[in-house]
């Protein structure tokens, strides 16, 4: 191998170790993988030049899939009631009606260690208290069901088990029967690292007022959870969400003071680095051994490491080597958009950030500071578009102008905060530069809420496709300094990679008939796609996946039609309102508002109509055009409405012609009421998530359908409701995910999301 061939391994070993992480993340053993290794490793020993440099491609590719196999099928113990003990290692969270969520390190099973976290969750009521001192870094012990999460059930749906191998955790547990908290009865790291971060946060609210306080924990210690949802949401909105997530950012502030301490100091270059390790691996700590704060530290410790010992290297191989080292710790962090984020904004700033720096046409060392802080700004921002535009389908359009300031006032803001920090245990000294904080923070925070409240500040987009990629590519060559092409070329390659990327995030017109039932657990969410037609039928809970579809496919529904008004059927109206995606009408049925229902939703539904969105409602005879077909009302009937029933006995019930095959929808109904609205149909969408006082044996038998959908969040009703079936095929969410059924020339066809699944009932 030539020297120049060992100078460039790193970039495509980290391209073989990532495609060797994806092939081993479906895997069933890590055997083959393990195996192929031993003769790549032969093949390096043995052989020479171009063909040792393949056989290092083929090890990266080998252990990539060895330890991506791994990572992704963890030993995990069967589910069950167990003994839990653990430690709580992090803030602990209340969620929605009642829910608290807790993670748990240095856990135990039944006596026996487990070798990873466990997230724990259970519900309060109202007038209940936790016990004294249920805080982190205490011990719990308790009995609970264990659960193995689950992933993604729904098309570009939330893939919650990923997200928590992320952190380290394999298992769920939900319950707290006979909860005891004490102190821990020995060390954990963890917990020691939550502890101390829980008491640091807690003084800065002391110090410094609970907003201002809790701020300053989320930018310095990681605590995002002391900032209000809807906070965060505004800082997302202008593209500056990264200030909350401790990260390279904030790392590099802490390095850059810790540099002009040393300058002062005159300590040796070795000494130097020695300190760095001891401060970042002590922050690290501090944060909970984040993820991005672990990524910034390797970093930056490789980096410094080049300049303090006088050995230079190039800022593409430094990358690699970080990659390499940080997916060979933890392979699983490859498909969570914080890894994706980090790396491509270093990439962008290493590449890109050279070329536009060398366009500096000032002077002044002033200016060519500022212009230099534009041009890593810019390159950041060039290098975090793919992933943003894939993950988030938007864009910020005030970023590029607020980041700059904004990372030079957090700059100084943080400086501030350390000092604050450092001079906790002395409040007499601490009092004056926590006020001044405070004030700063408050006064950033209000000017984040009203810049976000602009209209038109955000720029909706389709997720990004390969076409995307293929235009950034012409344009980072275009402002790469590693190529030298003509200026004419430098434009050319600029303007039509820019073309190409806006042509690629168009909506492509939708030809077709589809119904996406989404697996929303014991709720009800759907949309029909009708050729250019997009109507929801009904929104979930809050839990953004019905909102999530609906921006990823950059699609505005024409309607809204809610069967009734409780949570689970139209609580997925917040996430709409959230993600700013217009409602122009909502379809109720008849009455609706006078029954029984959930205050919330009707909250939600007054907020909607202020805003402009129109309420119809719908009772028995009424038609609404389809592109394919239509829907035709069946229940409830004008003159047989009473207000202040149980909504459910009221729920809308539809018959859809799509494609000349009948499909009813039957809402929540009950048995009581299932009658009004019986008529024969091709397809059924089960009433009430299956349950044994809806679609009784009567209704099934006057529907005769050929096929059922059933919307529930357990194997258990998939299977007792398919035994009433009686043989008539069962497409259950709990089973199957969410199903896409698509209707062509009076046939249909179910096609599960995960579908290895058959359906039951056959």
């Amino acid at each position: 191998m030539t020297a120049r061939q060992r100078a460039w391994l790193l970039p495509p070993a980290v391209l073989f170790l990532i495609a060797g992480i994806l092939l081993g993340r479906g895997m069933a053993s890590p055997l083959w993988p393990w195996l192929a290794c031993l003769p790549a490793v032969g093949a390096i020993v043995l052989l020479r030049g171009k063909f040792r440099f393949a056989a290092c491609m083929v090890l990266c590719l080998t252990l990539g899939a060895a330890a991506g196999q791994m990572a992704w099928h963890p030993y995990l113990p069967a589910e069950g009631d167990y003994e839990v003990r653990g430690v709580i290692s992090d803030e602990i969270t209340d969620g929605r009606f009642g829910q608290v969520r807790v993670f748990l390190s240095d856990v135990s099973l039944n006596g026996r260690p487990l070798s990873s976290g466990a997230y724990w969750t259970f519900y309060t009521d109202e007038e209940e208290t936790l016990p004294e001192g249920f805080v982190p870094g205490r011990e719990v012990s308790f009995r609970a069901s264990l659960y193995h999460p689950s992933g993604t059930d729904n098309p570009d749906g939330y893939d919650f088990r990923e997200e928590l191998l992320r952190r380290g955790i394999t298992v769920g547990v939900y319950g707290k029967e006979d909860l005891t908290v004490s102190a821990p009865s020995s060390f954990s790291f963890a917990g020691a690292a939550a502890s101390l971060r829980h008491r640091l946060s807690q003084g800065l609210i002391r110090m410094m007022g609970e907003e201002a306080g809790g701020y300053t924990a989320a930018i310095l210690l990681g605590n995002r959870s002391m900032v209000p949802s809807e906070d965060r949401a505004s800082f997302a909105r202008l593209g500056i969400a990264h200030v909350l997530a401790v990260s390279g950012f904030h790392t590099g502030v802490l390095i850059f003071l810790l540099s002009g301490l040393f300058r002062l100091l005159k300590l040796k270059p070795p000494v130097r680095l020695v300190l760095y390790a001891i401060v970042l691996l002590g922050y690290c700590a501090l944060c909970g051994m984040s993820q991005p704060v672990l990524r910034a530290s390797i970093l930056l410790l490789l980096s410094l490491s080049g300049k303090l010992l006088n050995r230079p290297r190039v800022g593409l191989h430094l990358l690699c080597a970080a990659a390499i080292l940080l997916l060979l710790l933890s392979p699983v962090q490859l498909t969570g958009i914080s890894f994706q984020l980090t790396f491509s904004a270093m990439l962008g700033i290493t590449l890109i950030m050279p070329y536009l720096d060398s366009l500096n046409p000032f002077s002044s060392k002033t200016a060519k500071k500022i212009w230099s802080s534009a041009a890593v700004v810019i390159a950041a921002q060039l290098g975090v578009l793919l992933p943003e535009l894939y993950h988030y389908q938007k864009l910020p359009l005030l970023s590029l102008l607020v980041n700059l300031p904004v990372s030079l006032f957090v700059s100084v803001l943080l400086s501030l905060d350390w000092i604050i920090l450092l001079l906790l245990p002395l409040p007499f000294l601490c009092s004056l530069p926590a006020a001044v904080g405070a004030f700063l923070t408050n006064g950033f925070v209000q000017v984040v809420r009203s810049l976000s409240g602009l209209p038109g500040i955000t720029l909706w987009t389709h997720a990004s496709t390969v076409w995307t990629v293929l235009g950034l590519i012409p344009v980072y060559y275009a402002l790469c300094l590693f190529f030298r092409p003509s200026l004419r070329r430098r434009l050319c390659c600029l303007a039509g990679g820019i073309a190409l990327v806006c042509v690629s995030l168009l909506p492509l017109p939708h030809h077709g008939t589809e119904y996406i039932q989404f697996s929303v657990d014991n709720a009800d969410s759907a949309v029909l796609w009708d050729n250019d037609t997009v109507i929801a039928m009904d929104t979930g809970t809050d839990d953004g996946v019905l909102s999530g579809f609906l921006r990823r496919n950059r699609l505005t529904p024409d309607a809204v039609i809610l069967t009734h008004l409780h949570t689970d059927h139209a609580g997925g109206l917040q996430s709409l309102i959230d993600d700013e995606i217009p409602v122009p009408v909502i379809y109720l049925p008849a009455g609706a508002e006078e029954q029984l229902v959930d205050d919330d939703v009707l909250a939600l539904l007054n907020l909607l109509r202020s805003s402009g969105t129109e309420i119809r409602e719908l009772s028995r005879g009424d038609v609404l055009s389809l592109p394919s077909g239509t829907l035709t009302a069946l229940w409830p009937e004008k003159g047989k409405i009473r207000p202040r029933q149980d909504a459910n006995n009221y729920s809308l019930v539809s018959l859809l012609s799509l494609q000349g095959v009948s499909f009813l929808q039957t809402g929540d109904i009950s048995g009581a009421y299932e009658s009004y609205s019986a008529c024969p149909a091709d397809l059924l969408k089960a009433a009430h998530h299956g349950s044994a006082s809806s679609t009784g044996a009567e209704y099934l038998s006057s529907v005769n359908p050929n096929a059922i959908l059933l919307s529930c969040g357990r194997v258990t009703r998939h299977e007792s409701f398919s035994e009433r079936a009686e043989g008539i095929p069962v497409w259950s969410t709990a089973v199957h995910g969410a199903l896409t059924v698509r209707f062509d020339n009076g046939t249909f066809t179910v096609l599960p999301f995960l579908s290895d699944n058959e359906p039951g009932g056959h």
